[in-house]
């Protein structure tokens, strides 16, 4: 099937933004993926250019670098999905790079993006795309790590758990991403004690009895789940670690880390909390931001009304 421009992309696409000096990580994560769903696949390109540059009269050739941008991620796409689905692109113009990303990807199925490693002082200055983006979009969102490569070990997908209140939609998730991929699910959440009272409260019997307690919140929504996706092994994990020190442990041997997007304490439609921000920088494996849906959330919350741990979340 031939590339070709595209206004827009098609219903249920997995949508890809690249950027200018390459994006070949999302772009193979995202054709694996719309090989495996068989879904089309779109290309996205946001031409970014400021006034002073245009009035520059540089206008033009931002038109041409960016042209030339997209042809070489179609064609790289192509080279990819060889001939198994459609795949369209488009250049976008308005230079809105996060609100545009987020209006493709609601029209599709996922939206991937490349994370580039950044030193702390340019993340100050210029913060993260894939942050901004996740933050907003009603669909997955998938960071996938620069130099990030397709590997050979076993399909393991690891579900970072926060909370009771966004366990259901995370591990339901992740078992439709594990059987995808022909794989198993780690249901991991790990807790910490905050204030340097680790090392001091935290022995054995201590250990014991918060394992047990937060198995016994976690393993009804675990149930739930593999009841509606019962074809894939999961089990869950309980770890005494800070939670993003466990999470990209987790990742180190996962072909993808599922997590949820905002921090527990903060509303709906918040932006990213911190353990998504540390995973997100500093993960080895593609990451899946889930968004939040107020309707499983709000049923959650209904159920944990009168969970033990609800008020200790896992980060």
């Amino acid at each position: 099937m031939n590339s070709q421009t595209h206004q827009g992309p098609p219903t249920g696409a997995v949508v890809v933004g690249i950027a200018p000096d390459g994006s070949d990580a999302a772009l193979t994560f995202a054709a694996d993926e719309a090989c495996r769903t068989h879904r089309p696949l779109h290309v996205v390109h946001v031409l970014q250019i400021s006034g002073a540059e245009a009035f520059a009269g540089v206008l033009l050739g931002a038109y041409e670098a960016a042209d030339a941008t997209l042809a070489q991620g179609l064609t790289r796409a192509r080279e990819l999905v060889d001939g198994q689905v459609p795949v369209t692109g488009e250049r976008v113009d308005d230079g809105w790079l996060v609100a545009d990303l987020v209006d493709r990807a609601t029209r599709g199925s996922m939206l991937v993006l490349q994370h580039r490693r950044q030193s702390p002082l340019r993340r100050a200055v210029t913060g993260s795309i894939v942050a901004g983006v996740a933050g907003r979009c009603p669909v997955p969102v998938v960071s996938v790590p620069e130099g990030w490569q397709p590997g050979t070990a076993d399909a393991v997908v690891t579900v970072g758990v926060q909370d009771i209140e966004e366990a259901g939609p995370l591990i339901r998730r992740g078992l439709l991403e594990a059987r995808a991929r022909d794989g198993r699910v780690e249901v991991l959440s790990a807790w910490h004690l905050e204030g340097g009272y680790d090392s001091v409260v935290a022995d054995q019997t201590f250990r014991s009895e918060r394992e047990s307690r937060m198995s016994h919140v976690l393993a009804p929504a675990l149930a739930a789940a593999c009841r509606e996706v019962p074809d894939v092994p999961a089990r869950l994990r309980i770890e005494h670690d800070l939670p993003v020190e466990a999470l990209l442990a987790g990742g180190r041997s996962s072909q993808l880390l599922v997590i949820g997007r905002r921090h527990h304490l903060l509303p709906l439609g918040s932006h990213l909390g911190p353990v998504a921000r540390a995973v997100l920088q500093h993960s080895e494996a593609p990451v899946l931001l889930n968004p939040e849906s107020p309707r499983e959330v709000s049923v959650a919350v209904d159920d944990a009304a009168t969970a033990p741990l609800t008020a200790q979340p896992a980060w």
